[in-house]
């Protein structure tokens, strides 16, 4: 995802379009949109089982400002929440730094089926360290039943019925991708157009710029201002 900034020109043109947490009703039907507002909060909202993908870097630890068992409780609600939101084929990928893998892993365990641990290149630069520098992030991929969508195709009991050819076929080291290409890949394998892909925690809207290229109906949450301006930029900018 390329670096942006907000303009005098943007602010006017996307401050007063900024759809908050009042802004969200779908009692009767799930409408595509960005939404300022807390993850859990905005999730509550969603109808049962009306998402098919959820792909999202979630709030660290130390960018919530929380105490650890704040932090647990804070990731047990919201992967609750996904559980629900989701269809029974649908799946769910954290990408996530070492530090909270395996706390991820723990949590995801209990309320999903976890198919794969992906490793990929940090999408983040680190300053000089006296220690070896971490150059890796997870991705946890799980879904809700082992009848799920992947490489476009239903896998039923955890086997693959419609036998993909062997270039269809991707290993969990993902090296020499950029952050779009990565989500690139997670979005071509785990849906098809016209599903409802959600971000809870959108940031920029790297998650919602693909979806949109790839023909997905998109959700997205982010709890930041500035964040969310900038995603609602680069969003209506790159789908174009």
């Amino acid at each position: 995802m390329q670096k942006d900034i907000i303009t005098v020109k943007d602010l006017n043109k996307y401050l007063p379009a900024i759809k908050t947490i009042s802004d969200i009703n779908f009692s009767e039907k799930i409408n595509e949109g960005l939404f300022l507002s807390e993850a859990i909060d905005a999730m509550k909202k969603l109808p049962n089982e009306s998402i098919d993908l959820i792909v999202t870097e979630p709030l660290l630890q130390s960018q919530g400002n929380l105490k650890y068992k704040e932090y647990l409780s804070f990731v047990e609600n919201w992967v609750k929440e996904s559980r629900r939101v989701l269809t029974a084929s649908g799946s769910i990928y954290i990408i996530c730094p070492w530090e909270s893998s395996s706390l991820y892993h723990s949590i995801l365990s209990k309320e999903f089926i976890i198919q794969s641990r992906i490793t990929t290149e940090r999408q983040i630069e680190e300053p000089e360290l006296s220690q070896w520098r971490n150059k890796i992030s997870d991705i946890w991929f799980a879904t809700k039943t082992n009848d799920y969508i992947f490489n476009q195709n239903y896998i039923v009991n955890g086997k693959n019925i419609n036998n993909p050819k062997p270039d269809e076929i991707k290993d969990n080291l993902w090296f020499h991708l950029d952050y779009e290409e990565i989500i690139h890949r997670i979005i071509k394998a785990s849906s098809f157009k016209l599903n409802w892909i959600l971000d809870p925690f959108m940031n920029v809207g790297a998650v919602g710029v693909v979806a949109k290229k790839r023909g997905r109906r998109f959700i997205g949450f982010e709890s930041n201002q500035d964040q969310m301006l900038l995603a609602m930029k680069t969003i209506n900018e790159r789908e174009k």
